[in-house]
């Protein structure tokens, strides 16, 4: 009896943290407003440099707050319960060059051996969406709004995204927008295992394959497509990953595949 009682508590813990590791994120506007990063700073920049603990941060524009240094420290932040898959290395925002709006909660009290008080550290991304990637001009990520499944990232213009905060203080008046086409009617996926995953098209056209991790970090490329192409996830951990397909003058779908 003791040992069955023993089996039942063992089972629940592990189920909890199981649980714990899947979730639903809120939008970059909802969490900027929300209790845990309402009061952080919200910066536009490119990373310079990145090391074993962190990452040199270049700021180009100051959304929300103050901070007077050009150049700014972001240290690794403190792994949570899922350890490994969702890893809060710094690094992971991005490569060198890669342009990000980010909210930076600062160092006021040291939560590692590696962090320098009144520096930044890598906001949890638990439940949370923190940073957004900026491309050409173009914002891309969970902008506002909800997570739906097929993933369709939102985008919006840089412009009208800083306009907004200057003006209201916050994402209120961002224009989004999404391609209007329909992913089924122009891409199919399958699933051909738990690490292989088939694009199919229906149109005669090239098309660009590029992956992002759920950091946004890019992790597989392919140009010059033709009908269906496979994507194979092996060597990386299981998660959530978003495919970007660029096709016909710069159309754009996006999607969110799990790898188990």
């Amino acid at each position: 009896m003791k040992k069955l009682l023993l089996l039942i508590l063992f089972n629940f813990i592990i189920s909890n943290k199981l649980l714990a590791c899947s979730w639903t994120s809120s939008s970059f506007c909802d969490t900027s407003q929300s209790s845990s990063f309402q009061n952080d700073l919200i910066v536009y920049g490119k990373i310079i440099a990145i090391d074993n603990d962190g990452i040199d941060f270049e700021i180009i524009d100051v959304l929300r707050g103050q901070e007077n240094n050009t150049i700014i420290r972001i240290w690794d932040g403190v792994d949570f319960d899922c350890n490994g898959t969702f890893s809060m290395a710094a690094s992971e925002l991005g490569a060198v060059d890669k342009h990000i709006i980010i909210i930076l909660p600062k160092i006021a009290e040291k939560k590692s051996s590696w962090e320098v008080i009144g520096d930044y550290r890598r906001p949890d991304f638990f439940q949370y969406t923190p940073n957004l990637r900026v491309e050409n001009g173009i914002v891309y990520g969970l902008i506002s709004g909800f997570e739906t499944y097929p993933y369709v990232e939102e985008q919006a213009t840089y412009e009208n995204f800083k306009d907004s905060w200057q003006t209201n203080g916050n994402c209120s008046s961002v224009v989004l927008g999404t391609e209007s086409y329909k992913l089924e009617k122009t891409f199919k996926i399958y699933t051909n295992s738990n690490h292989k995953f088939k694009i199919s098209s229906n149109i005669n056209t090239e098309f660009k394959v590029r992956v992002f991790n759920i950091n946004g970090l890019k992790i597989e490329s392919s140009e010059l497509i033709q009908k269906e192409f496979e994507i194979d996830l092996s060597k990386y951990s299981a998660g959530i990953y978003f495919i970007n397909l660029t096709y016909e003058n710069n159309k754009i779908q996006n999607f969110k595949i799990i790898k188990k």
